[in-house]
């Protein structure tokens, strides 16, 4: 993994939990992929803020399914990829945009 991999990965999570949390501190609930359900102009607001906070959602939701359900290795693990590519990812846009601003 290149430097600027590891970079965008760190950079894609981080504005991920402070997407994810400053809804949360905004609306008073947590976000989740419920959002998508939405209609109109709040579907609209929620789609974006999705894209970018869903690495921390998969991440809390997995972490929650483990404390209930109890730890299934072979899910965590893809919970945990999926996570980590979408997050390098959302931190590759991220750094596109810094660098042309």
């Amino acid at each position: 993994m290149s430097n600027f991999t590891l970079q965008a990965l760190v950079l894609g999570f981080s504005f991920a939990g402070l997407v994810c949390n400053s809804f949360e501190y905004l609306t008073g609930r947590p976000a989740n992929f419920g959002l998508m359900f939405a209609k109109g102009v709040t579907l609209m607001v929620c789609m974006p803020l999705l894209v970018f906070s869903a690495p921390y959602i998969l991440t809390r939701n997995a972490y929650r399914a483990c404390a209930v359900y109890g730890p299934r290795h072979i899910s965590v693990l893809l919970v945990c990829i999926t996570a980590m590519i979408w997050s390098i990812m959302c931190g590759r846009v991220m750094m596109f945009f810094l660098m042309t601003a």
